[in-house]
């Protein structure tokens, strides 16, 4: 998974590639932003953020996820990933991620949430792929799910849950990534293989809505949140709200 993911991004999401800037850069470690509960005992959970194409670590409290989080008193510390195209195009994210912000802050925690919006809802659901054993649940807000003509064929295929997939693999790679992805979910929505507690959310007029459909759909309606607005952070700040008031986050972390 290198170049293919990122291309088919900027085609889906409008972006150009110049528009992106430094986020094309992949520094080792990953750097992240932490933002400790600030209680007393310590937190139960560690929530991490995973931020969206041309956005980074900072966008989560100056758009307000951090005060969400904080105005509901929840026994969490949050930890904002700088988690940029760059180390999606490179094939390291999910390494990175790993070694650099999670792994050294999990042991101190009971729980690990993945929280993220667009690309970071992507990255939230790849990454659980092959951490299932770590991860508590993921919040995956309007992710890309797949290139038009995939989220067609699913669709045609009277969708995910009656769409021949194919076999599982091991190792992911650009030609392979977007059917796995579909048919991990596939298989996780349908009881067949294990994950983390899924809940997705996006606005009625995203542009990833269309194809975020295919995976509501296989979703219980309480693990399904939605709101009006497009692919941007005022609505998904509404749906990160309706998530920490009735979602399985809000109930656990307390």
């Amino acid at each position: 998974m290198r170049s293919w993911l990122a291309a088919a991004l900027l085609s889906v999401l409008s972006i150009s590639s110049s528009g992106c800037g430094l986020f094309w850069r992949a520094p080792v470690p990953m750097t992240a932003i932490d933002y400790p509960s600030g209680q007393a005992a310590p937190a139960k959970c560690l929530v991490v953020f995973l931020p969206g194409m041309g956005d980074d670590a900072a966008k989560f409290e100056a758009n307000g996820f951090v005060d969400e989080f904080r105005r509901r008193g929840l026994s969490a510390d949050l930890v904002a990933a700088n988690a940029t195209i760059g180390y999606y195009s490179r094939g390291i994210f999910a390494d990175r991620l790993a070694a650099d912000v999670i792994g050294p802050r999990r042991a101190r925690y009971e729980q690990l949430w993945l929280i993220g919006p667009s690309m970071g809802g992507f990255g939230t659901l790849f990454y659980s792929r092959t951490h299932v054993d770590d991860v508590t649940g993921v919040l995956a807000l309007a992710p890309y799910l797949g290139d038009k003509s995939l989220i067609a064929e699913v669709y045609d295929a009277g969708g995910l849950r009656t769409w021949i997939g194919p076999p599982r693999v091991d190792k992911m790679n650009d030609d392979n990534y977007q059917r796995e992805m579909l048919r991990w979910l596939q298989a996780v929505t349908g009881g067949h293989e294990r994950a983390p507690i899924l809940d997705v959310g996006f606005g009625d007029t995203d542009k990833l809505g269309h194809a975020d459909e295919l995976l509501a759909a296989q979703l219980s309606p309480e693990h399904v949140y939605r709101t009006h607005g497009g692919h941007t952070w005022g609505p998904w700040r509404n749906l990160l709200a309706q998530y920490l008031d009735r979602g399985p986050l809000g109930r656990s972390c307390r």
